[in-house]
């Protein structure tokens, strides 16, 4: 495991930008033992910092002593790349994304992220706020990570020692506040480059249990240095928006940007975790399975199903799957418009939504179909599916094995198209949440 220094690196870096709202400068420019600086050599990873709301004296100044040891570690342990830290302020995201109870829908956060991501060609972003997160997968946030969006958003707020009950004068809370900041993200880069969880308390990819935990993550093994190098070397590459892509009509450049990305897609979607849709989504799955429940007790729909031929019903399968899709996708507002530019990392961002949702409504239609046959298999005499079924079948030696199997498919399809309406109205935070955050810390 490589360790890292607790103390920053001493490494040129031009100051936070002035108080002015949004104002746009960079706050760090690569470390002095790295490669390419000073002669513009070197693959150049671009990190934008997103202030939300104000913070303090002590939150600012730990904010920027952060950045200068984030990037001093990541050139120390990747010297063959550039990383340029750029910090943006959003006065305004304080009381917009604020929820009842006081803290920050990271949801909010993260789609403002993205449309700053996008417009200026940022590699990651990063948001940092001094307010609370609202967490779905735990009781306490210190950040939310999406890999989908490239994006993390921070909380300052559980980080600090005063918060903690802990008595340190401004410069200890600045010190412990900056590195437990940078620990974070240093965490969060190594999540959205696609490495996995350790173990390990001493390794900066731990799941942290609470914030003095962060104090120990300080390491990174070769195994996973080298992954993140080869992922930031992709990283780094053109986009293609930026070369050939220009001349390309949109929907070609669309499939070439989600062909050329189809590993990160990948691993965005099997991040999200969409197989967990029917506990997660309770709207989707009550309306759903409420619906299955109506339709096996109900002659007619046995009538009708076992009327249907097993074209009609592949038909009926198909189509329930790409409707419920983007329906719930447009719905729920899960492609960020960020006007009529192309955008490589749109695309990727897009195709990502997609496919979680996709996933997730085919896991839910499977758990229908399922619970379908079961029921239908052990509750369902012949006799009575003969009575119900009678305008198709009319003696118990025209049942075959696959009507009962039949029968799941078409009452699980019908279900799925009830339940997408059912998911329609979960909250779109929560929905939001649940598509694109894929850890919380």
């Amino acid at each position: 495991m490589t360790d890292l220094p607790d103390a920053p690196l001493s490494h040129a870096a031009d100051p936070i930008a002035a108080d002015r709202a949004n104002a746009v400068s960079p706050i760090a420019g690569g470390h002095p033992n790295a490669a390419g600086n000073g002669n513009g050599n070197g693959s150049l990873i671009e990190i934008g910092v997103i202030v939300a709301g104000p913070l303090d004296a002590v939150d600012s100044q730990a904010a920027k002593l952060a950045v200068e040891q984030t990037d001093a570690r990541l050139s120390e342990l990747f010297p063959s790349f550039r990383f340029h830290f750029f910090e943006i302020k959003r006065p305004e995201l304080a009381g917009t994304s604020m929820s009842v109870s006081g803290r920050v829908e990271p949801s909010l956060l993260l789609q403002q992220a993205v449309e700053e991501r996008d417009s200026r060609h940022w590699d990651f972003a990063f948001v940092l706020t001094a307010a609370e997160l609202v967490g779905n997968y735990s009781p306490y946030c210190f950040a939310a990570l999406s890999r989908p969006l490239d994006t993390a958003i921070i909380s300052m707020s559980l980080i600090d020692p005063q918060a903690l009950g802990v008595e340190a004068n401004p410069e200890e809370r600045i010190e412990r506040i900056a590195r437990r900041l940078s620990r974070l993200m240093l965490h969060s880069i190594g999540h959205l480059t696609g490495l996995a969880k350790s173990d390990h308390p001493n390794d900066l990819l731990y799941h942290p249990p609470n914030a003095q935990a962060l104090d120990l993550m300080a390491g990174i093994d070769s195994e996973s240095l080298a992954r993140q190098r080869a992922a930031l070397a992709e990283i780094a590459d053109q986009r293609l928006e930026e070369g050939a892509g220009r001349r390309l009509a949109y929907p070609t450049f669309a499939f070439r940007a989600a062909w050329i990305n189809r590993k990160e897609i990948y691993q965005a979607i099997w991040a999200a975790r969409p197989w967990q849709f029917p506990q997660r989504l309770s709207r989707l799955t009550i309306a759903a399975f409420s619906t299955l429940a109506v339709l096996l007790m109900t002659a007619e729909a046995w009538d009708l199903a076992l009327a249907q031929g097993a074209g009609n019903v592949f038909v009926l399968f198909v189509i329930t799957m790409l409707s419920t899709t983007f329906y719930v996708v447009l719905r729920q507002q899960l492609l960020v418009r960020r006007g009529t530019r192309r955008s490589e990392q749109s695309v990727v961002t897009s195709a990502a939504a997609f496919g979680i949702v996709f996933v997730g409504m085919a896991t839910t239609w499977l758990a229908l179909f399922v619970v379908g046959a079961i029921l239908a298999h052990f509750l369902f005499p012949n006799e009575l599916i003969v009575t119900w079924a009678s305008s198709t079948i009319h003696t118990e030696r025209q049942l075959n094995s696959i009507d009962r199997p039949h029968m799941a498919v078409f009452a699980a399809s019908l279900s799925l198209l009830i339940g997408a309406l059912g998911a329609s109205f979960e909250s779109q935070h929560y929905f939001r949440h649940i598509i694109f955050v894929d850890e919380e810390i």
